[in-house]
């Protein structure tokens, strides 16, 4: 596709999607009869209208927009952590987001923000009625909270329906479509996602904070001497949410240098998510740090040579939380209050914590399952090992993402062993809420207990009947699996939810492998685990000798009756 045939099918499909130049609730192109140019837009389609909120694809699906296809309609809404809107006030059909600003700034909201603080909410605004995406964005610590909080309110406004029905999500949508992985993801699906670095001179549009063109690497080489140690901070960031979700990081050594937010990553070309920097024209140090899209996009934009960063402790704690935090964004999470400096979502960025805490995880893995995904099917199972008779091995960090999920693992044995296999919640409770104009309440919800879990464990030769079932507990408490496998082999062991709650249950798991006690065979005087003529012998000899191993019946006296009890338990054979 040249350069004028693809800014025509990007102008196109950004038209098309809308539903506003199709006719009536046309919204694909048959294959066998679509030009290249019509396909095209299709594909595009698909991809973008993913990344937009609920609330907008319901309109589009409406008008029958290119693309609302790909859309699963019984679950465009169901997107919050805790599945149910928060309560706001609604906003009039019709009005603009001027006059919702205008709304916003009571007279006591108005006096606690500056000239700089107006001017760049009044620009959001002004770029909303334009039509124009506005990402979301992190705040340094002793930024105004009503300022922070505006914000926040106006960038939720962009996704409020046409009937102002409430929009407010503390998780919006997932990745629906990567590079390595082609379109079609869905929540709880592992994603393999790419990153790159936009070269010097990249161009990144207004976004409320001015535009310009970035110079991600002129700041950070000046900062840290070379290219490669600022890089491996950015490394680490991305490393670790991938210790901590079912998505898997690739860094993409090219970026082509396109414009931000106006292009899909490509292997070889450019990353799904790409990051930039230039020193926001609108701003100055501290206030907005950092900006990033959600997905489809996930693009991030730094405040360059912000003085903010100029304090590199802790291995540039500073940098890494708002890192951090806005891939939070790009992996489509929201704000989350209160704001206590206990969860990377926060608004306000600290350092009283290092990456992703326990509120951040939770969200991850509802999105995109745990580290050890995919382990949904038999086929995917995880491994964890082959025993003899002796072995523990911990599952530290795994979740039942939603009320269908089941994660299965296997074990093999190659002696007589015990398998003990013990599973316990693995979150807490909290209070967790929307960004409000404090920042400073949240309702209190009890992650332990979303799920009641079950540990079913099957020989793999019978996939039907299982061995041993551990389901003796409620939600919120932990269960334990018992079985003596007297039969070496593989088995199967499932975590599935009880419950039908559509929500996440983190929980970590141990398994114990010990040996089983020995099995008794009395007939076998000589040991070799073989019953036959030498044994016979050998009981005679004893028998003549009045040996004890010859008092079958352990009654003093070497008689018939122990003669007998020989012969029946040679009769019986070895277990």
């Amino acid at each position: 596709m040249n350069h004028k045939h693809a800014l025509f099918t990007a102008c196109t499909t950004l038209t098309m999607i809308s539903g506003t130049a199709i006719g009536a609730q046309v919204n694909t192109f048959p294959d066998a009869i679509a030009s290249h140019t019509e396909l095209d837009m299709q594909d595009i389609a698909r991809s973008m209208i993913n990344s937009l909120h609920p609330d907008q694809q319901l309109l589009i699906a409406a008008q029958g927009g290119i693309g609302s296809d790909a859309l699963n309609l019984d679950t465009t809404l169901d997107t919050t952590r805790n599945f149910e809107r928060t309560a706001r006030t609604d906003i009039p059909a019709g009005m603009s987001a001027a006059e919702f600003l205008d709304l916003l700034l009571s007279d006591d909201v108005r006096s606690k923000l500056t000239d700089e603080h107006l001017f760049v909410l009044n620009n959001i605004a002004e770029l909303i009625d334009q039509g124009t995406q506005v990402p979301y964005m992190c705040f340094a610590p002793g930024t105004s909270s009503e300022y922070a909080w505006a914000i926040n309110e106006m960038l939720d406004y962009q996704y409020v329906a046409a009937k102002g029905e409430d929009s407010r999500y503390q998780q919006s949508n997932r990745w629906s479509r990567t590079a390595i992985d082609g379109s079609g993801l869905t929540q709880g699906d592992p994603t393999n996602i790419t990153y790159s670095f936009a070269p010097d001179g990249s161009f990144i549009p207004n976004s409320g904070l001015g535009s310009g063109s970035s110079t991600l690497f002129a700041w950070l080489d000046a900062k840290y001497g070379d290219t490669a140690t600022w890089q491996a901070l950015f490394h680490s960031v991305f490393d670790r949410w991938e210790e901590l979700t079912g998505v898997t990081y690739t860094w993409e050594p090219n970026d082509d240098g396109r414009n931000m937010s106006s292009s899909l990553g490509i292997v070889g070309v450019r990353g799904d998510v790409r990051i930039f920097a230039f020193n926001y024209p609108f701003d100055g140090n501290n206030g907005v740090l950092a900006y990033n899209f959600f997905p489809n996009d996930g693009d991030m934009a730094i405040d360059a040579f912000d003085n903010f960063y100029n304090n590199t402790g802790n291995n540039s704690i500073r940098l890494r939380n708002v890192v951090s935090h806005e891939h939070g964004h790009g992996l489509g999470m929201a704000h989350v209050c209160p704001a206590t400096a206990t969860k990377l979502m926060e608004p306000f960025v600290s350092t009283s914590y290092d990456g992703p805490q326990l509120d951040d995880i939770l969200n991850g893995q509802r999105h995109y399952g745990d580290p050890l995904e995919p382990n949904d099917t038999i086929a995917d199972a995880t491994d964890l090992g082959t025993y003899a008779d002796t072995g523990i091995v911990a599952v530290p960090e795994a979740s039942i993402d939603d009320n269908n999920d089941m994660d299965f693992f296997k074990v093999t044995t190659t002696e007589r062993a015990q398998i003990l296999f013990v599973i316990a919640p693995n979150a807490g409770q909290y209070n967790q809420g929307p960004q409000t104009t404090s920042c400073n309440t949240g309702a209190s919800t009890n992650y332990n207990a979303m799920h009641d879990l079950k540990v079913e464990m099957y020989a793999i030769t019978d996939l039907f009947n299982p061995v041993a079932v551990a389901d003796d507990n409620g939600a919120g408490t932990g269960e334990t699996l018992t079985y003596e496998a007297e039969n070496p082999g593989e088995y199967l062991i499932i975590i599935s939810p009880v419950t039908s709650t559509n929500n996440i249950q983190r929980y970590q798991g141990t398994m114990l492998i010990s040996a089983l006690p020995p099995v008794a065979c009395p007939a076998d005087i000589n040991g070799d685990g073989e019953l036959n003529f030498f044994d016979v012998s050998d009981f005679l000899a004893a028998f003549s000798a009045q040996d004890s191993v010859a008092d079958f019946n352990d009654d003093g006296q070497f008689n018939f009756f122990d003669v007998s009890a020989f012969l029946t338990a040679f009769g019986e054979g070895c277990p």
